[in-house]
């Protein structure tokens, strides 16, 4: 199974799970259905292979990048792997082990040593901002091997705007293209007066809280004041290592080399970057020492613009929410005022005893009652998320049920409403109050969309048990809707009747089918009408309790 977590889009925070067989991922895809307008319908698929599985882009407008580089043949995916389709990005989980232990209490697990009881540490070098470029007669693979690290940071930066992920992501490069031991990453805080752990990572297994990287005080003061990236060792003075004999035994007192750069964004010191490797497997050169000071810088601006990032999006959702709540606001008023003239009504026929006047006056406040309902089940709807409760239903009693709901709203606009329910139907996994929701929806945006005295709408149903699908279909002969416009009706809050609508009912349906692992495919042509078919695959039995299982037997 492939686990499939969204971190960014309009998808965010949703998680899909794949069986043992290829799914399609796109707008338009069963198995992995996204809402994010900048992918294309069918954009990739993944594919099982002996335990692991392949990612292929399905030539999409956009591309496909798997860690910041876009694919043009079928990738393998690993553990953790980011996969970035239009602006949504995704994580893939396998059942591949994590190379690299990320532990969840970074805080508990560095020790810098103050006194020097533990160690001592001998700066062998340093490289300030001015010394940062990689270019001092290093050897061909070591150029190659800072020029992929500086692409894959790029990538990076243009892929994550989480400064948390983001400096994930940035230990990853680190170990994995220099002999790393231990590493961590620490940042101001915001009052910029204490140094956190964000990022605590082992080559190996994860120690025990017990077992933490003790480093030296010294070397960590020693860049944050004078902003420059040190090499050194952290046990070299030590009067142990006085004597020759005891340069044999280096590898028993734990020597490790040692790299640790600022993590700067132009002239402003946000963290640093700390690595070090047993000095008896390796020990650092100047080359390592420069690569790391730009790493530390390209990280510094990385995390700002991320951070800048993330303020812009906090002011268009404030912006998105005011938006939101002023439409809202304005189209509650205009049901008030409606309740309002209804109870006038009734109070004018109270007080002449006319039932007339009464019966008008009522009939307008359960009109806008009704609105007010509709209203709040939607938005209900809408923001929350939910999984769909499962249990064995025969649909065509669900979609009858919600056209005798608005059957009085088709006879007072005059509008003909016909079903052909086929038979038999057999039952099925559903949430029938999801999709009764679903159906109203459209079936009274439907009749809304026809014109009065000469519109007709018709519901069908229909099962392919060949394909395992059940067919909600809802057409209409109204005006109908331009081709390109078609993906614009199931934004929220976004309407074509005017102040007649909310524009949730649309993107509800689609939530609601979508939460059922089906889709809505419209199919419209303008001046003749339009045509919605909801479909709905056979769900896993699995999903369902034993209790539902057994009832449907």
């Amino acid at each position: 199974m492939a686990t499939l977590l969204v971190l960014q889009g309009p998808d965010k925070g949703r998680t899909f799970r794949t069986l043992n067989e290829p799914a399609i991922l796109g707008r338009q895809a069963d198995q992995i259905p996204l809402t994010d307008r900048t992918i294309s319908r069918r954009h990739a698929e993944l594919k099982p292979d002996n335990g692991s599985w392949i990612l292929q882009d399905l030539k999409s407008a956009n591309g496909t990048y798997v860690n910041g580089v876009r694919i043009r043949e079928p990738v393998r995916l690993k553990h953790g792997d980011q996969i970035k389709v239009g602006t949504t990005l995704i994580v893939y989980s396998g059942d591949q082990s994590v190379p690299n232990v990320r532990p969840s209490y970074p805080r508990d697990m560095i020790d810098l040593d103050v006194s020097g009881a533990n160690m001592d540490s001998s700066i062998l070098a340093s490289v300030g901002t001015e010394d940062s470029v990689i270019i001092a007669g290093p050897e061909i693979h070591q150029a190659a091997r800072a020029w992929k690290v500086m692409s894959e940071l790029t990538a990076a930066i243009g892929a994550i705007i989480d400064p948390d992920q983001l400096l994930e992501r940035v230990m990853d490069v680190i170990m994995e293209e220099l002999p790393v031991d231990r590493g961590f990453i620490l940042l101001y805080d915001h009052s910029g007066g204490e140094l956190i752990p964000k990022v605590v990572r082992y080559r190996q297994s994860l120690p025990t809280r017990s077992q933490k990287i003790t480093t030296s005080r010294r070397i960590i003061q020693h860049v944050t004041e004078r902003r420059e990236a040190v090499l050194c060792t952290n046990a070299m003075t030590d009067r142990r290592f006085s004597s020759e004999a005891a340069q044999d035994s280096i590898h028993d007192f734990g020597l490790h080399s040692v790299l640790c750069a600022p993590i700067l964004a132009r002239d402003q010191l946000m963290g640093v970057i700390h690595i070090d490797s047993a000095a008896a497997s390796h020990t650092y050169t100047q080359e390592q020492l420069r690569l790391m000071n730009v790493i530390g810088q390209v990280t510094g601006m990385a995390i700002q613009n991320a951070r800048l990032v993330q303020q812009q999006m906090q002011t268009a959702r404030l912006a998105a929410t005011g938006e939101t709540v002023a439409y809202l606001s304005h189209y509650i008023k205009n049901i008030l005022q409606g309740i309002q003239s209804g109870a006038d009504l009734v109070d004018l026929g109270l007080s002449k005893q006319n039932i007339g006047t009464m019966r008008q006056g009522w009939g307008i406040v359960q009109r806008n009652l009704d609105r007010i309902l509709q209203l709040t089940m939607n938005m209900l709807a809408f923001s929350k998320k939910r999984e769909p409760k499962l249990t064995p239903n025969n649909l065509n009693k669900i979609v009858a049920d919600a056209v005798s709901l608005v059957q009085k709203r088709a006879d007072e606009r005059k509008v003909m409403l016909l079903t052909d329910l086929e038979e038999p139907f057999p039952p099925m996994p559903l949430d029938p109050s999801g999709i009764h929701h679903a159906t109203l929806n459209i079936v009274a945006n439907a009749i809304d969309a026809v014109k009065p005295g000469t519109g007709v709408v018709n519901v069908r149903t229909h099962f392919n048990a060949d394909e395992g699908i059940a067919d909600i279909i809802i057409s209409d002969n109204g005006s109908g809707i331009e081709r390109d416009k078609i993906e614009e009706i199931f934004e929220p809050f976004k309407s074509g009747k005017g102040q007649g609508g909310t524009g949730l009912g649309l993107a509800v349906a689609r939530k609601i089918i979508r939460e059922h692992h089906g889709r809505i495919v419209v199919d419209s042509t303008v001046g003749e009408g339009t045509t919605f078919r909801l479909r709905l695959p056979v769900q896993d039995i699995s999903r369902m309790s034993e209790e539902t299982f057994s009832t449907l037997q």
